[in-house]
């Protein structure tokens, strides 16, 4: 069902009859000229929505104002300015809006429904696939902004009043996003989404805008509408409380067709200090080789980009399961070893988790396509099954984790507060066929962490430049690991098969009672190195497999022993 569709029960339901009101208004104010337009003579139309009587018309310079008051309606008809005196709600709100609103336009069907909305959820609900369809039914720009204003009777008023509502809604949104496309033909479409829900001195309201630059095939047309439902999708999950993340259908793109989708948001509130602030900050960027999103919050910043040029080294959907869980454990291990910040660790593990649930087992992305002649990189059939037993199954991947870096201790400002985890894995992979393939993949994990902890509890202390605050444990850890597979084949017979494991591990407390130091516990250094020849193993598993001599299950339980070593956690990190 189209937005349109689902939408004009909804409109009339409203029950309410609506007036275009003429007036002669001060054109330096036009709210149209505050939305950048520039005719010298501006328009701007507000629409005033109550059952009302039709005076005759007045004469006028030709300009509109169109003013609803709310619950606004989409139908209008002609109406005096001098028929305002008559228009009056109960709350003493007006809903001002900078073009005409047009019943049978999506876009504003939904802005009229949403406007009401006390959430930031939905105040957002089916704006994204309304724009998204305007776009493709269309393929040129539009813009759009309804404001609630408090009642005027005058024209300058209103228009003053509406023209600061706007200002505000660009300058000072408690939430805003932009979704900008590129595609093959080189065109970019820019929606955007102004909202402020909050009842200010200037009013609330909501922005939209579409830009178009260059010109759109229909081929691309239909691609940015199969994105409607996951720019909803995406949107209304970033404005939930608490925010949900998910961007599965922004994956989805084709980049037959579309070389580039990049989506920004960002969704305000107040600190800890009571001040306005972002809560949080999205970017998510895909295209045909990588993806990446990054979170912002108060307290720190979480980042996961994968890169998926070389689709062979992908493993099979178990296997990247398995891959996908043993890392999301070590993330909650380091977690509760260096005292992460668990909203912020919640929010990596679902941008891990999507960013590798989005491209498929030995194959292409969802949603991508290849270009280019075959390579070792991209061939899913260059590495047999043994060879991926010993890697992870997952694309390459740099991660982190890291919370704002705080001085808390006033009296020891040496003392600095932070959580910072980074995890990656790199591959390479080189020779000359499949035959001669060789690949190196190394993955790497470390922690660097430091955080205050009451006497009394595990909560933060609350420490000033008071001596008889002065009592806390303060702990510092440093973990870092790694582990590394060599593989090399001549003539299609192993001749490398070496995995290099290393791990360090440092946790120091010191224990504060009145500002001295009463006690100090200092984990022992561990450090661990070990290498493991597997070259024997492989040989003589392909010699048994040549020979007949194992059976389906011994080999599976063989391969997936490998594929565990490789997983292992080499240490803490």
């Amino acid at each position: 069902m189209s937005a349109v569709s689902s939408l004009s029960s909804s409109a009339a339901a409203l029950g309410t009859q609506n007036a275009t009101i003429k007036a002669s208004t001060n054109s330096g104010a036009a709210l149209a000229q505050a939305a950048s337009a520039s005719a010298a003579t501006a328009t701007t139309d507000f629409t005033a929505s109550t059952p009302v009587s039709i005076p005759p018309a007045a004469s006028g310079d030709g300009r509109f104002l169109y003013l609803t008051q709310m619950p606004s309606g989409l139908d209008s008809a002609d109406l005096t300015y001098e028929a305002l005196a008559q228009v009056s709600s109960a709350s003493g709100r007006m809903q001002v809006w900078e073009q005409p609103p047009g019943a049978k336009t999506a876009v504003d069907q939904v802005l009229g429904r949403n406007a009401g909305a006390s959430t930031e959820q939905a105040r957002f609900a089916g704006l994204g696939s309304a724009l998204l369809e305007q776009v493709a039914s269309t393929g040129s720009g539009y813009k759009q902004t309804v404001v609630n204003i408090g009642a005027a009777y005058s024209p300058d008023r209103i228009q003053g009043k509406a023209t600061d509502a706007l200002w505000a809604i660009k300058s000072r949104p408690s939430a805003s996003t932009e979704l900008t496309i590129k595609t093959q033909s080189g065109a970019t479409v820019r929606l955007s989404i102004h909202d402020q829900k909050a009842p200010t001195a200037t009013g609330s309201g909501i922005a939209v805008q579409i830009e178009v630059d260059g010109k759109l095939t229909q081929q691309e047309r239909e691609a940015l509408q199969s994105l409607a439902k996951g720019f909803d999708e995406a949107i209304e999950g970033l404005t939930r409380e608490p925010p949900l993340l998910n961007l599965d259908g922004l994956m989805k793109f084709d980049s037959k067709l579309l070389t580039k989708v990049e989506l920004k948001a960002e969704v305000y509130g107040l600190n800890d200090k009571g001040e306005r602030a972002m809560v949080l900050g999205t970017r998510f960027t895909a295209n045909a080789g990588s993806r990446e999103i990054e979170l912002k919050t108060l307290k720190g910043t979480a980042t996961v980009k994968t890169d998926l040029r070389q689709s062979a080294i992908w493993g099979s959907a178990e296997q990247k399961a398995r891959a996908m869980q043993q890392y999301l454990g070590r993330v909650d291990k380091a977690a509760e070893r260096g005292n992460g910040n668990q909203e912020l660790v919640d929010l990596f593990k679902a941008s891990f988790t999507a960013l590798h649930g989005g491209y498929g087992a030995t194959g292409k992305p969802s949603g991508l396509e290849r270009v280019g002649p075959a390579d070792l990189a991209s061939d899913a059939d260059a590495f047999s099954e043994e060879d991926h037993s010993l890697l992870t199954g997952l694309a390459d991947f740099k991660a982190s984790i890291v919370t704002n870096r705080r001085a808390a201790n006033p009296r020891h400002t040496n003392e600095i507060d932070i959580f910072d985890y980074r995890i990656g894995q790199s591959t390479q992979i080189s020779g000359g066929s499949a035959a001669n393939r060789a690949l190196t993949q190394t993955q790497t994990a470390d922690l660097t962490a430091g955080y205050h902890r009451s006497l009394r509890s595990k909560r933060e202390p609350d420490l000033s430049s008071d001596t008889s605050t002065q009592n806390y444990y303060y702990t510092q850890v440093e973990d870092h690991s790694s582990t590394q597979v060599e593989l090399a084949y001549e003539k299609d017979k192993p001749v490398r098969a070496l995995v290099t494991q290393a791990a360090s591990q440092s946790l120091r407390t010191i224990m504060v009672e009145n500002n001295k130091v009463v006690d100090t516990v200092e984990e022992p250094l561990q450090q661990q190195s070990k290498q493991k020849d597997l070259l024997p193993l492989l040989q003589h598993l392909l010699r048994q497999e040549e020979a007949k001599e194992l059976s389906a299950e011994e080999r599976q339980k063989t391969l997936r022993e490998w594929n565990a070593m490789v997983l292992g956690e080499p240490g803490a990190a």
